[in-house]
């Protein structure tokens, strides 16, 4: 077992961050639902099946990386700014466009998915790369 270090205020920085990048599924569950009946996995070439395989790995690599920066590992804070600028990045380049040019497939709701796991994961983003930045290299 991995001791866990630092003071309460490196403690509640990664409570912060595990609770709202885990506050996102929410947000992604039903906007990744909603990708998946629109036709993602054709879209870029793979079966359904298959990205749902890619999506579960996906995720896994993403509590991975919050399991680690529960345990104060600086790979831990790595792994979930990457996974979280890649969900948001991803969000904003393939929904961006049409969010704001109106009528969002099933209009607010949707709209609201996609905000939610921009809002959330962009955070976990910005709270992972300080708290990579602030961890020691162990």
């Amino acid at each position: 077992m991995v001791p866990v270090q630092g003071g309460t205020r490196r403690m509640a920085q990664r409570a912060a961050t595990i609770g709202i990048s885990l506050a996102g599924l929410p947000f992604i569950v039903p906007h990744v639902v909603e990708d998946f009946a629109e036709g993602i996995a054709e879209r870029v070439g793979l079966s359904t099946g298959a990205g749902a395989f890619l999506l579960g790995g996906y995720l896994a690599l993403q509590v991975w990386g919050l399991v680690l920066v529960g345990q104060g590992r600086r790979a831990g804070w790595i792994i979930t700014f990457c996974v979280s600028l890649v969900w948001t990045l991803g969000a904003v380049a393939d929904h961006g466009p049409a969010i704001w040019a109106g009528g969002f497939r099933s209009g607010a709701v949707s709209v609201l998915w996609v905000a939610g796991l921009v809002l959330t994961q962009s955070t976990a983003a910005a709270l992972a790369w300080r708290g990579w930045r602030g961890e020691s290299t162990r």
